[in-house]
């Protein structure tokens, strides 16, 4: 079995999240089709020893474990109370198959970072061709967006494309615009256009490929279409360092400049601004909501509010994948707030609290040193472009459904890698020139 040839298949396929699935009660991904066939063949063919690397999947290894206890209460309390007024729970979101596919699930995806880097240790794919894998899969993506926004406009359904959910919509400047692209939703679009755009800048700089660069103006078309405002601002705060860069010349530097300058005007003028970070933001900048129909940070902010006082009850946790149960016993942080416990299931939208709630504090503990630690080693590798794009991605988590995407946990493979390799190689360089040769 040729695990070069499947990651590659996974890699385009990652952002086919809700569109292009097999529709079997729920969204069946390809990519996951094909991940079970990879791990089987890890499984039965034997990972090669990933060294130091192989550390950082064994601890999340270990918060999987250490996941079960909180999970074990919180369905031992469910399975004794009356859910009934629950109405969204059906299928597998009943208590015992909510835990089992979150558990599952999640080993999955630290079976996809183990796949990751076991296929670059080995040199089955090189460094460049998993970038330009990867972004073979963010061209499908932004060309789908395209075409579903073209599709719909155009009054026909939208299960030409294989869609077979509601999309998000979202007016900009009096145009409804489909935000999803191929995903569930807006927020995912925008955090894996987040991470191709670190991929796309740090290809850039390290192989001056010309695909790489034509990409950059993809990715940018993908982020404005997703109307995410911290992906879009994080895009543009990305393409800004790399041309910031010392391997950039002054020209493409004063080029990046006018480019900044020429996108915040088209903001400006076309009412993106507006929509995307004024009407979204206004609660902090006002203190209200200028617009009803974009209370998104509200409703977060309120679900996050939910999730802390769920920790403060439940310290060592309720249970992944529990919150919407637990969620009606708490109070809002906005009264004038509806919020449809019953009839919708309920996340924290927000990782860092998320795990709190569900996992525990002793769980969250070793989270956060994970993702602390993920980063320390590509800093040690002095790869700052990818450590700036790293750290956007983290704090894109203060505002996202939830950590348990595949496409997450390749990306973090990818970080781990290249930070391990990276500081091996300096280590050895050091030892046979001195640790003066970077200058």
């Amino acid at each position: 079995m040729d695990r070069g040839r499947l990651l590659r298949f996974i890699l385009v396929t990652l952002p086919l999240t809700n569109s292009v699935t097999l529709p079997v009660g729920f969204p069946l991904k390809l990519y996951e089709v094909v991940g079970v066939l990879a791990l089987g063949g890890l499984l039965l063919g034997g990972v090669e020893n990933l060294g130091g690397k192989g550390r950082i999947p064994a601890l999340w290894g270990l918060f999987l474990f250490i996941s079960l206890f909180p999970a074990g209460w919180g369905l031992n309390e469910l399975l004794s109370a009356d859910l009934t007024m629950l109405e969204w729970v059906h299928g597998r979101f009943l208590p015992v198959a909510n835990t089992i596919f979150n558990f599952a699930y999640l080993a999955f995806d630290i079976g996809m970072m183990v796949l990751v880097l076991h296929v670059l240790t080995e040199g089955i794919l090189t460094l460049r061709e998993f970038c330009r894998w990867w972004l073979y899969g963010t061209a499908l993506a932004v060309g789908y967006a395209v075409a579903l926004n073209l599709v719909l406009a155009a009054g026909l359904p939208a299960g030409l494309l294989l869609r077979w959910d509601r999309v998000q919509f979202i007016s900009v400047a009096g145009l409804s615009m489909i935000r999803t692209g191929p995903f569930e939703e807006g927020n995912y679009f925008g955090w894996y256009l987040l991470a191709s755009a670190v991929l796309a800048s740090w290809a850039v700089l390290r192989w001056r490929d010309r695909f790489f660069r034509l990409m950059l103006p993809v990715i940018l078309l993908g982020v404005v279409i997703s109307a995410s405002p911290v992906a879009l601002l994080g895009v543009l705060a990305v393409f800004f360092t790399a041309a910031m860069g010392s391997r950039v010349s002054h020209r493409a530097k004063g080029a990046a400049v006018c480019g900044a300058l020429a996108v915040m005007v088209f903001l400006l003028q076309t009412g993106l601004f507006r929509t995307l970070v004024i009407d979204k933001f206004s609660l902090l900048f006002f203190g209200g909501v200028t617009d009803v129909g974009n209370v998104s940070l509200v409703q977060r902010l309120n679900e996050t509010y939910h999730a802390w006082q769920m920790f403060l009850d439940h310290p060592f946790g309720v249970g992944m994948g529990n919150f919407g149960y637990f969620f009606g016993g708490y109070s809002d942080l906005y009264t004038w707030l509806v919020t449809d416990f019953a009839g919708h299931k309920r996340i924290a939208n927000n990782i860092y609290v998320e795990v709190l709630a569900e996992h525990g504090i002793v769980a969250a503990l070793l989270f956060y040193y994970l993702l602390l630690e993920q980063g320390r080693r590509i800093w040690a590798a002095r790869e700052k472009l990818l450590v700036f794009g790293y750290l956007l991605t983290c704090g894109y988590f203060v505002a996202f459904p939830t950590f348990r995407l595949t496409l997450v946990w390749v990306f973090w493979g990818f970080v781990v890698h290249l930070g391990r390799d990276r500081r091996r190689r300096q280590n050895q360089k050091e030892v046979a020139y001195g640790p003066d040769f970077r200058t």
